[in-house]
């Protein structure tokens, strides 16, 4: 089988798949194969994971091979979009309504950590940055209900408001935290995330 090994020569390929030409597809995707494995998994820390991303990857390559054609720096082109592809797949993932709750929960608790110290500690910042962002009357309902562990109508009682009121308020809280996490994560923090959480589901399953 032809080994690709030149950047000029992964280019021509690319020029050749934006034609649709699927033995050169075929090519590329024996070439790039482990460079967009190796990056989910470095990504997700799971390798079945890593493996349906990876293949999700691929059929978004073919999928819109019209654009390969001016490609200059093939390995380049491959690394960014599979980076970016993994990473929207963990925002989406990880700041999940249940998995917000988790989180919150989880650093609400003493539960210890499977994950480094420094990276759940900058998790957690992050999260407590998005609750103190919260209005006013939201972030206390929203205190009240994660951290007092009140019901809705013991909130309603204490702070005067009706049921409804309390569920909208925390329904808001966590449509904001997940927006303001989604954007203030950093990749170590998003992994420590998605790590943590997929710990959870292993050890629930125990």
């Amino acid at each position: 089988m032809e080994t690709v090994s030149s950047p000029h020569t992964s280019s021509e390929l690319f020029r050749r798949v934006a034609a649709g030409d699927e033995l050169a597809f075929r090519k590329v995707f024996d070439e790039f194969w482990p460079q967009v494995y190796g990056t989910s998994l470095h990504l997700t820390r799971s390798a079945e994971q890593a493996k349906d991303l990876s293949q999700d990857i691929f059929v978004k390559l073919w999928e819109n091979r019209e654009k390969l054609g001016v490609v200059q720096n093939p390995s380049s082109y491959i690394y960014i979009i599979s980076r970016n592809h993994v990473m929207d797949f963990l925002r989406k993932k990880v700041f999940a309504p249940e998995n917000i709750d988790f989180l919150i929960g989880y650093f609400a608790s003493d539960a210890q950590s499977p994950q480094s110290k420094m990276e759940l500690e900058e998790l957690e910042t992050s999260l407590h940055q998005a609750i103190n962002a919260l209005p006013t009357k939201v972030q206390e309902v929203f205190r009240l209900s994660r951290f007092e562990g009140l019901t809705h109508e013991q909130i309603a009682k204490k702070l005067g408001i009706s049921v409804v009121s309390s569920k909208t308020y925390i329904v808001r809280a966590l449509q904001h935290i997940r927006e303001y996490m989604s954007t203030h994560s950093g990749e170590a923090m998003l992994i420590a995330a998605w790590v943590l959480i997929n710990y959870k589901m292993v050890m629930g399953a125990n």
